[in-house]
């Protein structure tokens, strides 16, 4: 009569683990579906701002480069500027990161 009682029990339990299964599922479906809808509308909205971004980068692309065909010595000047600042930097930052030396008596 235990045994039955027990076994009866461990049957209820599984047909509510079934249940509960079933509605995790049916809710995880359901949110899967509200995030892929908000996923899509936040695209559609960023679209127009994506689109003037990469036509101002476009614009502001060739603006640059018509300057540097019209001015190479001014470029070549501010791209060996920035290389030397570019060494200069990687020198303090390296010397920095060196141990300092360490004074030995023997």
């Amino acid at each position: 009569m235990a045994s039955n009682d027990v076994q009866s029990q461990i049957s209820a339990l599984r047909e509510e683990i079934a249940a509960l299964q079933k509605d995790l599922g049916e809710r995880g479906a359901e949110a899967y579906e509200a995030v892929r809808e908000r996923a899509g509308e936040a695209v559609d909205a960023a679209r127009p701002a994506v689109r003037s971004a990469t036509r101002y980068v476009r614009n502001e692309g060739a603006a640059v480069a018509q300057t540097a065909r019209e001015h190479p010595a001014a470029v070549s000047t501010v791209v060996l500027t920035a290389g030397l600042a570019g060494v200069l930097i990687g020198y303090l930052l390296g010397s920095y990161e060196r141990e300092p030396r360490r004074q030995r008596w023997f």
